[in-house]
């Protein structure tokens, strides 16, 4: 018995809840087996859960995830990990069991004390400690008795948050292992929520980036857009097209062309009474309906001079019905400069009025010079076809008799007989009166109608 001590150790007994029998055999205490079960238990669950928080990536989920696991490892009845916002100053919890969003004050409250202080908090009973508020339990009706409470660091040992477990689920208070197992915890934490942080800027950084281009590619994408616009502005598309690809684009000849002049007769006379920007949308208003029309009837702009308008047809894809087409727009233009002096004399202003000439023939057409393109025409077919509008009467379409040859057996015309133009000598010229009535809608001379259309594509 004198070697038994006064607890019932032995003194040959190594550790409290280790007995060494006489015979030498050891034997463990049910209660410190038991603890010992329960321990290596909890460390499987920590290292279990430390895989799925490790490899978790997005912050919300594995927020849940460290509560659950927190959680279920505590034996508690619910907990909750607790943020620093540095800017605020506030612990803020995104996940909260039990209850929504919580925001704190640094310092205040319990987990508010141990992110300021990082000391551990044990309280074995909540309500007799000053720093518990019970304002949350009165409101939600949850009976809050023990708390442990630890403090989160990051890898460069800055405190992040905490995390607090309430109540365990047996009833006892936690103990010293819980305080070291909740440590495990918070560590594992800290170095989940550095990681999950990092790929989340990264993740942030890499979608801003991927704005930022996407941004840029449609900026891109706009700037080419009004550059290619403004390009077909300039040059015909085909044009366009091969300067772009080839850099270069070699000037073609074409055999049928028909060339399209315009010129205002009074024009001087009337810009002398108008303010330059009046001029100028005048001029804009005209021409701008010149471009819709002969852009209905396949014709190329060439350009404009002061008040003449030059467009032309049969390029740059060439094609057979072109003086046909050219007769068209010119009837349609005349038409609306007839239908703009009407209005303009019945309300006493000045107008202008229209000659117009077209001849047919061979010519050359392309792009001259590396500066400031312009797709141009050049020829005798082009100066015969400025011959025919000043030689031409306003309002009239002038047209010569190579065109009228093309043209004969759509519209009605008038022969003029040989008219001299300069430096042209004597040119067969012709005024085109209207369609012919069984080509026209209703007879009327005016309106294309498809006997017409369909007799024009046969060319």
């Amino acid at each position: 018995m004198s070697e038994v001590s006064s607890y019932g150790r032995r003194k040959t007994d190594i550790y409290k809840e280790i007995i060494v029998r006489d015979d030498g055999t050891k034997a463990v205490l049910f209660s410190t087996l038991d603890s010992l079960s329960r321990q290596a238990k909890n460390l499987g669950m920590l290292v279990d859960s430390s895989r799925s928080i490790m490899a978790e990536r997005n912050l919300d989920l594995l927020l849940e995830k460290i509560l659950v696991a927190v959680t279920n490892v505590m034996e508690a009845d619910r907990s909750t990990l607790f943020l620093l916002d540095n800017d605020t100053q506030e612990l803020w919890s995104r996940v909260a069991q039990g209850s929504q969003e919580i925001r704190i004050r640094l310092g205040e409250g319990i987990s508010g004390f141990v992110a300021e202080t990082g000391e551990v908090v044990n309280i074995p009973d909540a309500y007799n400690d000053p720093r518990f508020n019970p304002a949350s339990d009165q409101k939600t009706g949850y009976k809050t008795k023990t708390i442990l409470c630890c403090p989160v660091y990051n890898p460069q040992a800055e405190i992040i948050g905490a995390i607090q477990v309430l109540n365990k689920l047996d009833g006892s208070e936690f103990s010293n292992g819980d305080e070291q197992l909740l440590g495990a915890f918070a560590s594992l934490a800290g170095i989940s929520l550095a990681n999950a942080k990092a790929y989340e800027e990264l993740q942030n950084e890499r979608d801003l980036l991927e704005s930022r281009v996407i941004e840029r590619t449609r900026d891109l994408d706009e700037a080419k857009k009004k550059s290619d616009e403004l390009l077909l502005n300039i040059l015909p598309i085909q044009v366009a097209d091969e300067l772009k690809s080839k850099g270069f684009s070699p000037p073609k000849r074409y055999e049928q062309v028909s060339v399209l002049f315009t010129d205002l007769k009074g024009f001087t006379n009337v810009a002398e009474k108008l303010e330059p920007e009046e001029l100028i949308n005048e001029l804009d208003r005209c021409f701008t309906y010149f471009d819709e029309v002969i852009g209905r009837y396949n014709l190329e702009k060439i350009k404009t001079i002061g008040d003449s308008y030059m467009c032309a047809g049969g390029l740059p894809i060439a094609n057979r019905s072109n003086p046909v087409e050219a007769v068209l727009a010119a009837l349609e233009i005349q038409k609306f400069m007839e239908q703009t002096r009407d209005i303009k004399r019945s309300l006493g202003e000045d107008y202008w009025e229209l000659r117009l000439g077209i001849h047919t023939g061979p010519l050359v057409a392309g792009v001259a010079g590396k500066k400031k393109f312009a797709y141009d025409i050049w020829g005798d077919t082009v100066n015969t076809a400025s011959r025919l509008e000043s030689s031409g009467a306003v309002g009239k379409v002038n047209i010569s008799g190579e065109t009228f040859r093309l043209v004969k057996d759509f519209f009605t015309c008038e022969y003029r007989g040989l008219v001299k133009a300069k430096n042209k000598g004597d040119i067969e010229m012709y005024f085109v009166l209207a369609i012919e009535p069984e080509f026209s809608v209703g007879g009327m001379g005016e309106v294309p109608n498809k006997h017409f259309f369909q007799k024009m594509s046969e060319l």
